[in-house]
């Protein structure tokens, strides 16, 4: 750690060379003071306290992250040609889909 030379001359034995600057010193209000420990505590403070306390809960972030952004109506439906039921355009029909499973199953069982 590096040594740091100590003047010889101390602060109170320059002001009182100067008399009008150690008048001056002493007679400032205390209003001027600046004290920068206790600003940057307070500072140091604030960015401490700016922290979360709780996890956010689940349902908190699902609300923050769907606001604003409702369900949109499906505009896209047909008639499905094979069984009549409503089925999205460009979508195979799910009615028709599980009876073919069903088909399909019972063809491998046999």
């Amino acid at each position: 750690m590096p040594q740091f030379s100590i003047p010889s001359r101390s602060f109170t034995t320059g002001l009182s060379s100067h008399p009008s600057i150690f008048l001056s010193a002493t007679l400032r209000p205390a209003a001027f003071s600046l004290n920068v420990p206790g600003i940057l505590s307070d500072i140091w403070e604030s960015v401490l306290r700016a922290v979360p306390k709780k996890k956010t809960s689940h349902m908190k972030k699902r609300h923050r992250q769907m606001a604003g952004k409702a369900l949109k109506d499906v505009k896209n439906l047909n008639t499905c040609p094979a069984c009549g039921q409503i089925k999205r355009s460009h979508v195979l029909c799910h009615h028709c889909v599980e009876s073919i499973k069903k088909q399909w199953g019972k063809a491998q069982l046999a």
